[in-house]
């Protein structure tokens, strides 16, 4: 990341970030050299940058507590003016810096505005406070939002304005509005839905949870960001997708441009992204599933056939990649019948056939074995 993407950062944001947490708790000559430098070429973010500092410092054993666009601004202003009334004026004709005292207070009050509001926020019972609320509630300041809910146990189809369609699973929110107006078309998810957006290459397709949104320009996916969850999965049937963190950078960078960037998912591949350590992981899908384009079915028959040839075709067939030795495997012989067997099961009978083991790593199959010479 380079220097100037900071310099929309707030605090809470700087205090959440890998780089500046580094440097703050964990300081080596890298992250120094890093925000000294930074430090050097913005001096008027240094408040800021101070500001964070004694919120790590302050509140090493706290959660993450996440707020709303609006929350946060109210509760900065909280902060200041509180100290504003205590700190008396200095007799100097020198500019009055901040003091130690001055950011100890406001981590102190930091500390207990939070502990209020999150006492206030866990007793608003008849008011949710999740992320996927906040959401809503932000986005209908621009706007009128429609809200289909399921509360059912069956599976139900919600119509959007563009032509697209989703199947809402039980137990589950989505909010979208009335017409899709301006340069994106974006929904707020809770719970699990399965997607099917109406391509248009000039108004992308934006689904955001609590903490992943995914970025389509028209395909088919599923989504899974149940709130109790240890993360959120997403799965991708036809098309490319693109899935990043809700918040951050790349959140903003993403919104500015149409084109699908950055970690980018096909058919048969799926997205987990990790709330314990907002890690995103590549994998495929748990059953990988026939593209449109794949032969028929009888066309899994080998006799004597080279181990390349019956790899090329599931590479094609499922849209996988197969990583394996072809100067030692490639011509190993297969004669089976797989018409009727799922991908997995057909690499097992295969590597089976040839004493050779495979394993999923980064959504690639790689498959291993001494060969059949």
């Amino acid at each position: 990341m380079s220097g100037y993407d900071y310099l929309q950062y707030s605090a809470e944001e700087l205090a959440q970030d890998e780089l500046f947490v580094r440097w703050v708790l964990r300081p080596d000559a890298e992250a120094e050299a890093f925000w000294q430098n930074w430090l050097t070429t913005y001096p008027f973010r240094r408040d800021e940058v101070e500001l964070a500092r004694h919120i790590l410092l302050a509140l090493p054993q706290w959660p993450q507590v996440r707020l709303a666009t609006g929350e946060k601004i109210d509760l900065k202003q909280r902060i200041f003016a509180e100290i504003a009334a205590r700190e008396r004026p200095l007799p100097t004709l020198i500019p009055p810096r901040r003091t130690a005292w001055y950011w100890a207070a406001a981590a102190v009050l930091l500390i207990s505005l939070l502990g209020g509001w999150q006492l206030w926020s866990g007793r608003r019972a008849a008011a949710p406070t999740d992320a996927y609320a906040a959401m809503v509630q932000q986005a209908r300041r621009a706007g009128a939002l429609r809200e289909e809910q399921n509360a059912g146990a069956t599976t139900r189809l919600v119509n959007l304005p563009d032509g697209s369609s989703v199947l809402l699973r039980p137990h589950s929110r989505l909010a979208f509005p009335a017409r899709f107006a301006g340069a994106t078309r974006t929904v707020y998810l809770r719970g699990d839905a399965f997607f099917e957006v109406a391509k248009n290459a000039q108004q992308p397709f934006f689904v955001n949870t609590a903490h992943l949104v995914t970025k389509v320009l028209g395909t088919s996916f599923e989504v899974r960001a149940r709130p109790e969850a240890a993360g959120v999965v997403v799965q991708v049937k036809t098309g490319r997708v693109s899935v990043y963190p809700r918040v951050g950078p790349e959140a903003r960078a993403q919104a500015r441009t149409r084109k699908l960037e950055g970690f980018v998912l096909v058919p048969n591949q799926q997205a987990t992204y990790r709330v314990a350590d907002r890690k995103l992981l590549r994998a495929l899908v748990p059953q990988p599933a026939l593209q449109p384009h794949a032969p028929r079915a009888a066309s899994f028959e080998y006799a004597e056939t080279p181990i390349r040839q019956v790899f090329a075709q599931l590479e094609r067939a499922y849209g996988v990649h197969i990583v394996y030795d072809e100067a030692t495997l490639g011509s190993c012989p297969i004669t089976a019948s797989l018409s009727d067997e799922p991908l997995f099961e057909k690499l097992n009978l295969i590597c089976k056939a040839v004493r050779a083991n495979y394993e999923v790593l980064d959504a690639q199959v790689v498959v291993t074995g001494q060969g059949c010479q």
